[in-house]
């Protein structure tokens, strides 16, 4: 492994370490000071103080005491000073709104990184979750016309 995507692979592993300590903080440094994080349900955080935001209230809630393992982890580099990092997770000891245990889930998150002043930081981030068995998003039926008759 380069000793460039030793540093990617860095922040990937601190994104779980600044998780699992729920050291919000240190989570929110690992991006850039405009970045954009799109979450599981779809919600898209523009700039460093959302994104620490969004976190600060989920980890006070349904992720108090969560804990983030990252399974793998692949790296590519269209540019010298530019990085994409995919990895795999299971996420466990999360609850629901009224406090009931989850399940574990699993994910792969997706990070784009820029290299500014030495130092690796995510400027994009989209994280999904996996749902086994399924394809795609069921579709529905297309609905006839109001006031049509076949």
């Amino acid at each position: 492994m380069s000793s460039e995507a030793a540093e990617v692979t860095r922040v990937v592993n601190a994104f779980a370490e600044t998780w699992n300590r729920h050291d919000i903080d240190a989570f929110a440094d690992l991006f850039a000071e405009d970045a954009e994080f799109v979450n599981v349900v779809g919600l898209w955080w523009k700039g460093r103080p959302e994104i620490k935001g969004a976190h600060e209230f989920t980890h006070q809630t349904m992720f108090k005491n969560s804990r983030l393992s990252i399974q793998e982890i692949t790296t590519r580099f269209p540019t010298p000073s530019f990085a994409i990092a995919r990895c795999r997770w299971t996420l466990e000891g999360h609850v629901s709104p009224d406090g009931a245990a989850l399940p574990a889930r699993h994910g792969i998150l997706v990070t784009t990184m820029q290299k500014v002043g030495g130092a690796w930081r995510i400027i994009d981030s989209q994280n999904t979750d996996v749902v086994e068995g399924v394809l795609s998003r069921p579709q529905q039926a297309a609905a006839k016309p109001a006031g049509k008759v076949p």
